[in-house]
């Protein structure tokens, strides 16, 4: 075979090789439905905090597992000087939380964060909102955000709820106020009711 047999089967070759390498590269950044979200760790974490996230993500995951195919992988990053205990940005789906701290803290901060991840990308949880906020005694047109910080939100609250929920408890008490019945609601939606 030579001149334009072979450069066509060449050229046809490299194209095949081509395709198979965009599809491969186009389906690694993709997450599997059948595959849970995963917590993707950066290089700012420890092993010893890493080991806990991991542990704490599984609890996490367990518990909203009927909700895991409305929200993806979620980012973890530690940093040395935050304003807070932790915090959420939703645009790059990362939790950053600050270290160190004992395990109870770290574990409360990751689930708090975690909670809000779900909140801002699963559009089901607009689903729970109304019965939290009659659970938690408040107005029905109470905003889930509200711009004064100095107050505590909905959002806040459910997010202190989440740490109960997934722990059973909160071990770092905060000046949010949660409800049983907020909880109770909280984890009849993680486990897929309306």
């Amino acid at each position: 075979m030579s001149g334009p047999d072979l450069g066509r089967r060449v050229k046809n070759g490299l194209i095949l090789v081509a395709l198979a390498v965009l599809s491969s590269g186009m389906t690694a950044g993709c997450r599997n439905a059948n595959q849970p979200p995963r917590l993707v760790v950066d290089g700012s974490v420890a092993a010893d905090f890493e080991a806990l996230a991991l542990e704490t993500w599984d609890q996490f995951l367990d518990a909203f597992q009927s909700r895991s195919d409305c929200f993806g992988d979620v980012h973890l990053r530690a940093v040395y000087s935050l304003d807070s205990r932790a915090g959420y940005d939703p645009d790059t789906a990362t939790a950053t939380v600050l270290v160190p701290g004992t395990p109870a803290l770290l574990q409360s901060g990751l689930i708090h964060e975690w909670a809000h991840h779900i909140e801002f990308q699963c559009e089901e949880h607009r689903d729970l909102r109304p019965a939290f906020l009659a659970a938690q005694g408040l107005p029905p047109d109470t905003p889930w955000r509200l711009p004064d910080a100095s107050a505590i939100s909905p959002s806040e609250q459910y997010a202190e709820a989440a740490i109960e929920f997934v722990l059973g408890t909160r071990p770092i008490p905060t000046e949010a106020h949660v409800t049983r019945q907020a909880i109770r609601v909280l984890r009849e939606w993680a486990e897929g009711g309306e």
